[in-house]
């Protein structure tokens, strides 16, 4: 097949997969669609600081030591950013009170911050009052220099990665996150959506080839231990799903119907693990497809070994990420466990700590299943290119 007739086939199968994408998320959205509660009615405005008129302190409420706590208002003129009122100016307040450990930073003229109508207002004050600064501006230039990068350094790679992403973020959030909240099976649901985004994933950024089918199949044999070993231990551990306030809180979403908390520690471990179990499948298959290309006489027993040894070399630094992301994410838990809980049987048998730990070393367990697995795959499926022609496009056309 020439250069150009390949590119034309990968495009194609692309686009294909672009629109099987696209409507999986449309139905599944509509599926598992989601109203949240409503906790409270009020609604929140961008405003950009115009003037700042000067600070009034006022004894407010009785602390819980018994002394009087202070007020801080700072009244300031501001007009909104955006919508039917943009460049409205309206008068709004902002509290700082002795109770609060860290001070939000000093309004300035012409920051963006956040209001919302305020029942109690000062006088002078309208109906306005702060609640916080706009922060969501500078996250959107990051993602942005972020996608730019991946085109720049990825070309038409990067360009594919993106979409891969945005498949993958889509179906979490408008398909996942909203069937759990309805819901629907977790454990079904969870599997679902991770193989939707490893088959969705691997062949919008590789085609479709001998090379995406072995990081295929080995991810999900790697995903498939991982939740098999998550579900084992959850039942030997004991878990009951009250890991923190957060889990508790989602008990409580629906009494009729409660979320099956020990259900959603599962799915968050194999969800976590499927990154990582993505990344080493992908880099063993790539690496054993050029040594198949490069070598005079094709053969399972090397090919196997190649496959192990790059798998080998790519554990210690993948379980080292996979752990250090998991630490990193929980720092703050980490920090107050070590600093108020010092009797490590103790520490060691609460469940958070259980939960994290499982987290953690379940997916490094996935990431070890996943190299023989893609690596026997990739050995039998790269030896024996004549059996696979017309399942498969072919990479090795031209077999030793």
């Amino acid at each position: 097949m020439s250069k150009r007739k390949k590119e034309i086939k990968d495009l194609r199968l692309r686009g294909g997969v672009l629109l099987f994408a696209l409507v999986f998320t449309i139905l599944g959205a509509r599926l598992c669609a989601y109203t949240p509660n409503e906790t409270d009615s009020m609604e929140f405005f961008s405003v950009k600081i115009t003037a700042i008129g000067e600070s009034q302190m006022e004894e407010g409420p009785i602390g819980p030591s018994g002394e009087v706590v202070s007020n801080q208002a700072t009244i300031f003129r501001a007009a909104f950013t955006s919508g039917a009122e943009k460049g409205q100016e309206i008068t709004a307040v902002q509290f700082i009170d002795d109770l609060t450990p860290i001070q939000p930073r000093s309004l300035k003229v012409g920051d963006t911050v956040l209001v919302a109508q305020n029942a109690g207002a000062v006088e002078g004050a309208d109906e306005w009052m702060y609640i916080d600064h706009k922060r969501s501006h500078y996250l959107i230039w990051l993602v942005a220099l972020f996608l730019f990068l991946v085109v720049l350094i990825g070309r038409k790679k990067g360009l594919s990665t993106i979409f891969a992403l945005l498949s993958t973020a889509a179906a979490i959030f408008m398909i996942y996150i909203p069937s759990i909240l309805r819901g629907f099976d977790i454990y079904l649901m969870t599997s679902l959506i991770s193989i939707y985004i490893i088959v969705v994933s691997l062949l919008l950024i590789n085609a479709y080839d001998s090379k995406t089918l072995s990081a295929i199949l080995g991810n999900i044999g790697g995903v498939a231990a991982a939740g098999g070993l998550a579900l084992l231990m959850n039942r030997l551990l004991h878990v009951t799903g009250f890991v923190d306030e957060d889990y508790m809180l989602l008990l409580h979403l629906n009494k009729e119907t409660p979320l099956d908390l020990q259900a959603v520690v599962w799915g968050a471990i194999v969800i976590g693990a499927l990154g990582a179990i993505m990344d080493i499948a992908m880099t063993i298959a790539s690496a054993m497809y050029e040594v198949a290309e490069h070598m005079p006489q094709r053969s399972f027993k090397k090919l196997f070994r190649s496959g192990m040894n790059v798998g080998v070399d790519s554990i210690g630094t993948m379980t080292n990420t996979l752990i250090l992301a998991y630490v990193g994410s929980s720092l703050t838990m980490v920090l107050l466990m070590a600093a108020y809980h010092k009797d490590m049987l103790f520490l060691f048998n609460m469940e958070m700590i259980v939960v994290e730990v499982t987290t953690a070393i379940v997916g490094s367990l996935g990431i070890l299943f996943a190299v023989p697995a893609t690596a026997f795959i990739s050995a039998y499926l790269y030896t024996r290119p004549s059996e696979w022609r017309g399942i498969l496009r072919s990479d090795q056309e031209n077999p030793q």
